[in-house]
């Protein structure tokens, strides 16, 4: 289980989880490449994946009412009022996808999506506050909203969750998103490498002792390389896909 047991400021990425066609599949795909133990929990189609024994992400079936949209990994951001948020969702251009939910007796949650397309979920951690982001192999490290459209999405995050914001300078625009003092996701562009097809979404990043290394892993899996392996400031990382093309990115962290 996870250490921290306060919830997250609002804003905070807390949660990832995976809308897959076959949740099984899916499971024995990431607990192969990311080392998860994963345990069925809340339903028996729904996993909850841990590594050490800290919860780290979710697998389970698609959403009833957005069963028809394709796999993909969903990043969940912290709120301590879900209906106020949702509403903000709506007036700043976004759309909800999936009005709340209790989760007894770990919380409450919301789908929806930014003005681009890109779609997100809400948490109000009741039990569950979510995932500490960590260093170590297959533990989520980052997550950020991508598309073309970099000023609207970039006016919505800032809108909604009153997050301040850090332009970096690089090869496409992009800002770090602070809650508080704290830097805890991002939204950019596209890279130019990325294909045309590729829609707007939220990407998560799990950490990796090897970005290639993985990038086999995932080929051999069924998955494949979108885009080309970039070094960075932060550590080497990639884009990937799963079987299903669910979006994903690992790093490669010093």
């Amino acid at each position: 289980m996870v250490e921290r047991d306060a919830p997250w400021p609002p804003g905070t990425p807390t949660w990832v989880d995976l809308a897959s066609n076959d949740a099984e599949a899916a499971t024995a795909f990431y607990a192969g490449l990311f080392g998860w133990d994963c345990k069925h929990q809340g339903s028996p189609d729904y996993f909850v994946c841990s590594v050490d024994g800290e919860d780290v992400a979710g697998i389970g079936p698609k959403q009833p009412g957005i069963e028809h949209l394709p796999s993909r990994w969903t990043t969940y951001l912290a709120t301590d009022q879900l209906e106020n948020t949702l509403d903000t969702v709506s007036s700043e251009g976004g759309d909800r996808l999936v009005e709340p939910r209790e989760i007894a007796p770990h919380g409450r949650m919301a789908i929806a999506a930014d003005p681009n397309g890109a779609i997100f979920g809400l948490w109000q951690a009741a039990d569950h506050v979510g995932t500490e982001r960590r260093h170590e192999p297959g533990m989520l490290v980052w997550s950020e909203a991508l598309s073309n459209d970099y000023e609207t999405a970039r006016a919505f995050y800032t809108s909604v969750f009153d997050y301040r914001h850090e332009e970096l300078f690089g090869d496409t625009q992009y800002a770090a998103l602070f809650a508080g003092d704290r830097p805890v996701a991002g939204t950019g562009e596209f890279h130019p490498s990325m294909p045309d097809e590729i829609s707007p979404h939220w990407l998560p990043y799990f950490a990796t002792t090897s970005a290639d290394g993985t990038v086999e892993q995932v080929r051999s899996g069924g998955g494949d390389l979108v885009g080309n392996p970039l070094d960075t400031d932060f550590g080497r990382m990639a884009v990937l896909s799963d079987p299903e093309h669910a979006l994903f990115a690992v790093i490669q962290l010093g």
